[in-house]
């Protein structure tokens, strides 16, 4: 009885043994014999199946491909971005002007040499009008003004003794004085009037005070075109000056020694209205303003 790894084993070698020959003939260029069409054909079988076996799967097309990094990815890293840097403003050092209690004016004295640079700071409210003279003997010596933010004012190119305006901000305010071409002594006087403000609804206010240092002192109220304004003084050894800070029209001087004063306004405009103590007194006074 034959095992069927013996059966097995005479069917394969003769189907090897033509292969081998075929492979062989092949190889070395020569022209084998042409086989039986029997041979031929389990030849071709076993040569299928053996393809069949080494030949790859296909790769599934439904997968998609992994997308690699550009470039520019690659090379360009991705920086956190940071608001820009604003410039510090380097201030200059400065003397401060200090106002005595109840004035509105402050002064500084000294004397500058030809090209030397002094400067002066004070402390202002916004919406108060300023009022600036850099006085000398030969009126050479000029100035600038900056506020505390760096903001120009008056330009050191106008060469301007003097200035005037109202001011934008609530802050410190920079004089800077240049001397002129010899050494000179100098008055640098800062005015800035209190603003008066009228209750609402109200037509009339009503201020008092006292006479600090034998400055004047100043208040601003603003008015329109055609209205009246009616200001009474009332104290001993005191007069008013009273005139437009736009047009610098006087309306009344304290040399006449008026203490009332009734005017149709001819503009709209800030007033500047000054309590000036006779010979440099410090007096008490009142002052009522009424505007309709």
């Amino acid at each position: 009885m034959k095992t069927p790894y013996t059966a097995l084993t005479k069917t394969w070698r003769p189907l090897a043994a033509l292969v081998i020959a075929t492979l062989l003939v092949v190889a070395c260029g020569g022209t084998a014999s042409p086989a039986a069409p029997s041979a031929q054909n389990e030849v071709a079988t076993v040569v299928a199946a053996t393809l069949q076996a080494l030949t790859a799967q296909a790769v599934p097309t439904n997968i998609p491909p992994t997308s690699a990094p550009t470039t520019a990815s690659l090379l360009t890293p991705i920086l956190p971005t940071f608001p820009p840097v604003q410039p510090t403003q380097v201030l200059p050092v400065a003397t401060r002007i200090n106002f005595l209690t109840g004035a509105t004016t402050g002064e500084a004295t000294g004397t500058i040499q030809p090209g030397e640079t002094k400067n002066y700071v004070l402390a202002a409210l916004q919406g108060q009008p300023m009022i600036v003279m850099a006085s000398s003997f030969n009126n050479d010596v000029t100035m600038s003004i900056k506020t505390q933010g760096g903001t120009t004012m008056l330009n050191a190119a106008s060469k301007l003794s003097n200035w005037q305006g109202t001011l934008p901000t609530t802050e410190d305010y920079y004089i800077s004085l240049y001397g002129g071409a010899i050494a000179e002594n100098f008055t640098l006087s800062v005015d800035i009037p209190a603003r008066v403000k009228f209750a609402a609804g109200e037509d009339s206010a009503k201020v008092s005070g006292k006479t600090a240092g034998g400055y004047n002192v100043a208040y601003t109220v603003f008015a329109i075109k055609d209205q009246k304004m009616s200001v009474s003084l009332s104290g001993t050894n005191v007069a008013l000056t009273i005139y437009g800070f736009s047009d610098g029209q006087p309306y009344v001087r304290s040399v006449t020694g008026a203490t009332d004063f009734d005017l149709k306004l001819p503009m709209t405009q800030d007033y500047i209205i000054e309590v000036v103590p006779m010979a440099g007194q410090v007096v008490n006074y009142t002052l009522a303003i009424k505007i309709k």
